[in-house]
């Protein structure tokens, strides 16, 4: 039994990763209240189920594929990811607010200091996303993956440090959100180029590519 896709199924399928729909956002918007109030909460258990529920790695692992063969896919993917981005500081911002003035836990302090090992971890998640896109037996990985590495919750700890007026705390939470990006996104266009003799020449000749993989390595500098 075959149990992978072929390139021109794989094409199709992150063509679909990358769209705004319906299914986006209201999974966008579910997860974000969800993290917003396991945050507030500091319950664990709480923020892992937003992780589980947030749609971000979709898009993003789409981007990847886009920078080593359809340049138009990455605009797509960028305008859904900024969307969601966008709805959730908006969103744990006003959550925020609505608190008044919240006494932040445990949880949220933990997402304001990123290291290299946010960043190991984000390149390792970024390869096994795709590599759950590629091979079907290992899907079920990619719910274990968005667990591995969040990208909704660091951006509703910058909602809530900035409606708390916390700059210096909201600036280390928007790190940790590039941080796990460009990690996703430089681990995602590794295996893929390992994967996929079509792109593997690619990767030379494309620009965000060389780039995304430099800022990537850039970050190993603070």
């Amino acid at each position: 039994m075959v149990d992978s896709l072929s390139f021109e199924e794989l094409a199709a399928e992150f063509e679909a990763d990358a769209r705004l729909d319906a299914d986006f956002l209201v999974l966008t918007l579910s997860a974000s209240l969800i993290a917003s109030f396991g945050l507030l909460a500091d319950s664990a258990g709480v923020v892992i189920g937003a992780m589980v529920i947030a749609p971000w790695i979709l898009p993003l692992r789409s981007m990847s594929f886009g920078m080593l063969h359809d340049p138009a896919l990455v605009g797509r993917s960028l305008l859904t990811l900024a969307a969601g981005f966008a709805i959730t500081v908006s969103l744990s911002a006003l959550v925020g607010a609505g608190v008044g003035m919240p006494v932040f836990g445990a949880e949220v302090a933990a997402r304001t200091s990123p290291n290299l090992l946010d960043l190991g971890i984000a390149l390792v998640a970024g390869a096994a996303a795709v590599y759950a896109k590629i091979r079907s037996r290992a899907v079920s990985s990619l719910v274990g993956t968005a667990i591995a590495v969040a990208l909704v919750p660091p951006v509703c700890v910058l909602g809530l440090l900035l409606s708390a007026g916390e700059w210096q705390a909201a600036r280390g939470a928007g790190l940790l959100f590039v941080t796990n990006l460009l990690g996703i996104l430089s681990g995602a266009l590794l295996l893929l180029v390992a994967t996929q003799p079509q792109l593997r020449r690619r990767l030379w000749r494309s620009q965000m590519g060389l780039v995304s993989l430099l800022f990537t390595a850039v970050l190993l500098l603070p």
